[in-house]
């Protein structure tokens, strides 16, 4: 009784061990950003309304041949755009976070004075994308980082 309590242990203990020995890191941003299916897009700026940013990101070709979606709930998006604007200025800083990790996988900086930074940042997100999973398109190059 004694000799299959103290084994009992043994395996309990053994078990234990190996599961705590797995692999606890994250996943690259390359393979976050690669499984993603779908985006959220929130403005914290008057001067960029969120819809702007859909319809340029809708627009372009390689996020439709990825097969990207955009939703209007958080809680179903793979990736998070957030932009904001620093007071006083025209620089407009963005983040594209992955939300299951909540890792930042993207970000960046544009400076738009005639209404034109969505567009300025769906080029910025897009060209990052394609570095991280390739040009969509045949012929096109893929960008280097």
């Amino acid at each position: 009784m004694r000799r299959n309590a103290i084994l009992l242990l043994l395996v309990v203990a053994s078990t234990t061990f190996a599961l705590a020995q797995k692999d606890d890191s994250l996943p690259t941003n390359q393979e976050l950003v690669a499984r993603a299916r779908s985006v959220y897009v929130h403005s914290n700026t008057f001067y960029m309304k969120r819809e702007h940013l859909q319809s340029s990101l809708l627009g372009r070709a390689e996020f439709k041949a990825w097969g990207l979606q955009i939703t209007q709930r958080k809680d179903l998006a793979d990736l998070w755009i957030e932009v904001r604007r620093v007071p006083f200025t025209n620089h407009f800083n963005y983040t594209v976070t992955d939300r299951s990790t909540e890792t930042i996988v993207m970000a960046g900086k544009v400076d738009s004075l005639a209404g034109t930074v969505y567009g300025l940042i769906a080029d910025e997100i897009i060209h990052k994308m394609k570095v991280f999973r390739g040009s969509p398109i045949p012929g096109q190059p893929t960008p280097k980082s």
